[in-house]
């Protein structure tokens, strides 16, 4: 009986029509006629692999011409060095400027998008390397025998921003993303993803997956489709195991019937599309760069210009060996014999030729698995890398063709199940999830059964993934899945299919200035880069100079969108969150992204400073184009922040102004008093920031804000009700920022040279201000802006005293005044008992108690006025007013810590006669039980979701929203 391998090629070439069967013909006329042997492919595939060195070893080539921009070819020492350890990615630059240095990066491109930032989803495309791909496999090997190497595809540079976005895995070619997992345990989510990316559905997109070597049309041809159907398989990828990966190690080695194979499965592909998709999209120029440079090549071996090309019969001439993914193979066959549908490829070929090899910006860079996974979200070749590097290496053992350094390990393919299933196994078990040796032995067995009733000559991917389903899931799967908790077992198929690998290029090749920079400022703080392992950082940068320049990194890179870490506790000035906190906790990452994003950002200068300074100046741009009826106080005091941050004072000067000209024009309170007091906690952060010389000026913003305030008071009378929550909010942040303020004075830099210098260089500013009657910035032992503050104290105070207040306002105005000495204790409670007296509207009344327990919550406790004023309020409503209003009170009395509660409620039970326990009831739950409850929401949502009763919950939705928050 013949394998399912070949009888599923058979079924190709049943479905083979008239013209794919003519090009299987020419293909055998230009080997045996013009020496040229084709090397169809599908990226990263190791069945491909072992075929490609089998031919090299083979024919010996003069020639191996590679599909890849032919910018590349001058990087092939690099690829070559025995330094460089795979997975690499050649990395290319696209667009204006693509031409520019290598290594002065004086050139800067300029192509941005409307927020002022290169457009990063068409600049940089990525050319990944495994050590199982062909192409890799064809360098090494044709090196090996001496041939010469070319990339000859149409240059990254001068591709059009259509193929480019092309190129990002499906393009925007709007057919559905194909390369998902067949079954739930190969899924992302629970399998494959990695940590923190791709759960959640908001990571942000990985420009890795913009490769070169996109197989979109292989996923979604109809041929394709038909034959999956037609031979049991799940999808595309099942099919090219079934037709190629299931072959034994040494059917590979038949490299003509192999490539003959591939180059049917891929030509009934390309049949389905038609040729208007193809021009748009780039095909059609690419191939015709690379019929050109087939052409040429072979001319120049007849002319001897070639090694080992010199003779004067075809015998006498060393072959050309061409290596390109399989979808091109069949049109530049038909360009090159002069077929009738080859002509819409030599149209496109200029009279006198391509000329010399373009030149164009492109750089060696480490890559990684995660990146390469097709299953994970890139776009081209094959799922789980890591099990494939374990195949490929399983055939070179047994072929005998392995490197010394990768003797040990399965012989063969079939051998190669014992190890996944063991290794998965033992994964599993470390994360907490036992998988008992029969488990194991029943695995095996079930997966050799599957290869066997599939027709394979061995156990394949997918047979070894339905085994671990069928023979390791226990219960409640241990698998997890897309929306699900991570399970321990799908974690451990996510590490053996997936892969960890992480490739290494030779010490001084040739990269970006700017990703040079960075690698030199980072290992200057000493943090690591050598590795993909994820780190943390616990940074006291208050106490210690070295933690302050570790910090300062982290934050640059984190500023200019470097992907390399992020602040995840601690005091953050940008946010202004935690700044009573002492250390700070970052996790960071070098991983081949971070190297990615940092090449995409090129055009912005070749340090990283630099790369700060044009995303500030962009950052300024935005600010100033925002109109000033929009303008922010808020967002320019980050800016201000954010600037000081990253260590940058230097150019505080333009954004200060932009600040001054802001506070001019900004007419939201809360916008002014937000911005107010971030710019005093950066004073108060002066030593840890780095900003003693800046220290003056922070203090004059203050004092500007102050003085804007004070005109700004009084809208806060005027807000309407569902306003008022807000704007009690903003009364107590300028309260908090007058007792700052206030305090700043004695401490200040009053007697620091610098300060006084700084406030004698800014004083013209405020010139116009003070003409017009506002206070102008002073520091002296009183605070910071005395007059300042004096006049939005005088305004508070009226706008206290006007009848026409909002309640929550006015309650709000009331009890600060009352807390800082400003009122009495009598005109409290009568202002109170006024507020809360029989014949009051409740929701008014509610309101005005809502000001007050926001502004003041423990007046209630330690005011007995006040207590009875409030008790006998609520206790005159009737039934229907009091639940009217009974929402407004809880929300009034939750600004009560929870100790305080207790003591309100034992007065309550006091007041009624109840038992304290009947009012103050209290669960008692452990953070350990908060952390149960949430994970089981999450479990209870995603199975809601699998089993289409996401409804039962109001919406799976609900149920993850209550869960998250």
């Amino acid at each position: 009986m013949r394998g399912g391998a070949a009888r599923g090629v058979d079924a190709v070439w049943e479905r083979a029509p008239e013209r794919l069967r003519a090009s299987a013909d020419a293909v055998r006329r230009l080997r045996a006629e013009r020496g040229i042997h084709f090397a169809p492919v599908r990226h990263h595939s190791p069945a491909c692999a072992v075929a490609v060195r089998t031919a090299i070893e083979e024919l010996r080539p003069a020639v191996v011409l590679i599909e890849g921009p032919e910018e590349f070819t001058r990087l092939i020492p690099d690829l070559l060095h025995e330094a460089t350890r795979p997975p690499v990615a050649v990395l290319s630059l696209g667009g204006p400027g693509a031409a520019s240095s290598t290594r002065d990066g004086a050139r800067a491109r300029t192509r941005h998008d409307d927020t002022g930032d290169r457009d990063g989803g068409e600049g940089a495309g990525f050319y990944p390397l495994a050590s199982f791909s062909p192409e890799w496999v064809a360098l090494r090997a044709g090196h090996d025998v001496g041939a010469e190497l070319v990339f000859i595809d149409r240059s990254f540079g001068e591709r059009s921003v259509e193929e480019r976005a092309a190129s990002a895995g499906d393009g925007g070619s709007g057919v559905p993303d194909s390369t998902r997992a067949p079954d739930g345990v190969d899924a992302p989510g629970g399998v494959g993803a990695p940590d923190g990316v791709g759960r959640s559905g908001t990571a942000p997109p990985d420009p890795f997956a913009r490769t070169l070597m996109s197989e979109r049309y292989l996923a979604h041809s109809e041929a394709v489709a038909a034959l999956a159907r037609r031979l049991g398989c799940r999808d595309h990828d099942e099919v090219w195991d079934q037709l190629f990966e299931a072959r034994a190690s040494a059917e590979l080695t038949d490299w003509r019937t192999v490539f003959d194979d591939v180059f049917a499965w891929s030509a009934l592909a390309r049949l389905d599309y038609e040729e208007g998709v193809l021009a748009g999209e780039g095909s059609l120029d690419r191939e015709a760069r690379m019929a050109a440079r087939i052409t040429e090549t072979v001319a120049r071996l007849a002319e001897g210009d070639v090694d080992g090309g010199v003779g004067g019969s075809a015998d006498d001439i060393r072959p050309v060996l061409v290596v390109t993914g399989a979808f091109h193979t069949l049109a530049l066959v038909e360009a090159l014999i002069g077929a009738p549908e080859g002509a819409p490829i030599r149209d496109r070929q200029p009279e006198g030729g391509y000329g010399p090899v373009a030149q164009g910006e492109a750089w060696l860079v480490r890559n990684d698995h995660e990146r390469l996974d097709g299953l994970r979200g890139y776009g081209a070749g094959m799922p789980s890398p890591g099990y494939y590097e374990r195949l490929h290496a399983a055939h070179l053992r047994e072929l005998g063709s392995t490197p010394s350094s990768d003797e040990d390990g399965p012989v063969g393919a079939r051998a190669l199940v014992t190890e996944v299933l063991v290794d998965i196994a033992r994964g599993a078990a470390e994360r907490g999830h036992a998988v008992s040796l029969p488990q194991v032995s029943s695995a095996a067995e079930s997966a050799v059964r599957l290869a066997e009733l599939r027709e394979r000559a061995f156990p394949c991917r997918t047979d070894l993934l339905d085994a671990v389903r069928s023979c390791y899931v226990q219960d409640d799967g241990g698998v997890g899945g897309p929306g699900e908790p991570e399970r321990p077992l799908g974690l451990a198929v996510a590490e053996v299919f997936g892969g960890r690998s992480l490739g290494d290029v030779p010490p001084g090749s040739a990269s970006p200035p700017l990703v040079r920079d960075v690698r030199e400022r980072v290992r200057a703080v000493r943090l690591a880069i050598d590795d993909s392992v994820p780190r943390t950082a616990r940074l006291d940068a208050r106490r210690t100079a070295s933690h302050r320049a570790k910090r300062q990194v982290l934050a640059l890179l984190d500023f200019v969108g470097a992907g390399f870490g992020q602040l995840v506790s601690g005091p953050d000035h940008v946010a202004g969150r935690g700044l009573g906190l002492i250390t700070e906790e970052w996790q960071y990452c070098w991983t081949p992204l971070v190297e990615a994003r940092l090449v995409e950002m090129v055009h912005l200068g070749a340090t990283l400073d630099a790369v700060a300074v044009a995303r500030l100046h962009a950052a300024e741009a935005r600010l100033a184009g925002t109109a000033a009826s929009t303008a922010s106080v808020a967002v320019a005091a980050r800016l201000v922040a954010q600037t000081l941050v990253i260590g940058m004072g230097a150019h505080l000067p333009r954004i200060v102004a932009l600040l001054r000209s802001t506070l001019d024009t900004d007419r939201d309170l809360d916008s002014v008093v937000s911005g107010a007091r971030q710019l005093l906690g950066l004073w108060q952060a002066r030593v840890e920031l780095g900003a003693e010389e800046q220290a003056g000026e922070l203090l004059d913003l203050v004092s500007q804000a102050l003085a804007t305030a004070a005109y700004l008071v009084s809208d806060l009378g005027k807000v309407r009700a569902e306003d008022e929550d807000a704007a009690v909010g903003t009364l107590v942040g300028l309260r908090a920022l007058l007792r700052d303020a206030a305090a700043a004075g004695g401490t200040s830099a009053a007697g620091d040279a610098t300060a006084a210098g700084n406030a004698s260089a800014v004083s013209g500013a405020w010139a116009d201000g003070e003409a017009r009657g506002v206070p102008g910035p002073e520091r002296d032992e009183d605070g910071v802006g005395t007059a300042a503050r004096a006049a939005v104290v005088r305004e508070l105070a009226r706008l206290r005293d006007e009848d026409g207040t909002a309640p929550a306002v006015a309650g709000a105005l009331l009890a600060l005044g009352f807390t800082d000495g400003e009122v009495s204790d009598d005109v409290l409670i009568t202002r109170v008992r006024g507020a809360l007296a029989a014949g009051a509207d409740p929701a008014t009344a509610v309101r005005f108690l809502g000001g007050v327990m926001r502004a003041a919550p423990d007046l209630i406790l330690h005011t007995p006025e006040m207590f009875d004023a409030v008790d006998d309020a609520l206790r005159v409503l009737d039934g229907d007013a009091f639940l009217a209003v009974l929402p407004d009170l809880r929300r009034a009395f939750t600004w009560l810590r929870p100790t305080e509660t207790h003591r309100l409620a034992k007065r309550v039970a006091e007041r009624t006669g109840a038992r304290v326990e009947q009012v103050d009831v209290r669960v008692a739950l452990s953070e350990d039980d908060l952390a149960k409850g949430l994970a089981l929401d999450h479990e209870l949502a995603a199975v809601l979701r699998r089993d289409g009763l996401a409804h039962w919950a109001a919406g799976a939705g609900a149920v993850t929203t209550r869960g998250e928050a």
